[in-house]
């Protein structure tokens, strides 16, 4: 199974904002906002052990003070993303689920905890997430529907499959994995029966 996470691991940050604003970047030197910058760094690069413990700590840091719900919500989500990438999947999940808990609206939040419930084998969990992120319009859409796909065809759903590859390729005629994946499909309309 392929899983596509491409730039569905950017960092979010939340600050008091309008309930229209998706995520806002802090530049202040907060601990939410060294949490954040750790969480970013896990998007461009390997990051070394060392350097992901030393987020996961500015992020206990943060969540230990006396921050806003948002605030709050976004720091749990930028620690479940350090947390995957250490390894740590359970702990992802479950800062995932209270970040969620905290701002439901975070489509990145339901794309990534669906990426680890997908590389998990929990393919109902997964098309929930993915169906959330979908219904919330994520940044990644087409990312969300190809993995998607892969719940569904893993699930054994092989016509919705096809078509969450089809709806990814739609989406970013130049992604890769849609392509791949739809170029092992042979598609054949059956005429309808005459009773």
């Amino acid at each position: 199974m392929k899983l596509v996470f491409a730039a569905a691991t950017a960092a979010v940050f939340f600050t008091a904002a309008p309930s229209y604003a998706v995520s806002v970047i802090s530049v202040g030197q907060s601990q939410a906002g060294d949490c954040f910058q750790s969480a970013a760094e896990t998007t461009r690069m390997e990051v070394s052990d060392i350097r992901l413990q030393k987020g996961i700590a500015g992020c206990n840091l943060a969540l230990a003070g006396d921050i806003s719900q948002v605030s709050r919500a976004g720091t749990l989500i930028n620690r479940a993303m350090l947390q995957a990438a250490a390894g740590r999947d359970e702990a992802a999940i479950a800062d995932y689920t209270a970040g969620l808990a905290l701002n439901p609206r975070q489509a990145k939040g339901y794309l990534n905890r669906g990426m680890l419930y997908l590389a998990n084998g929990r393919y109902d969990d997964a098309r929930a997430d993915f169906d959330q992120a979908i219904a919330l319009n994520v940044a990644d859409l087409h990312i969300a529907y190809f993995n998607r796909g892969e719940a569904e065809e893993a699930s054994g759903n092989i016509v919705a499959a096809y078509r969450d590859y089809l709806r990814a390729q739609v989406l970013a005629p130049d992604f890769q994995p849609a392509q791949t994946e739809l170029a092992r499909f042979h598609v054949v309309r059956r005429l309808a029966s005459k009773s």
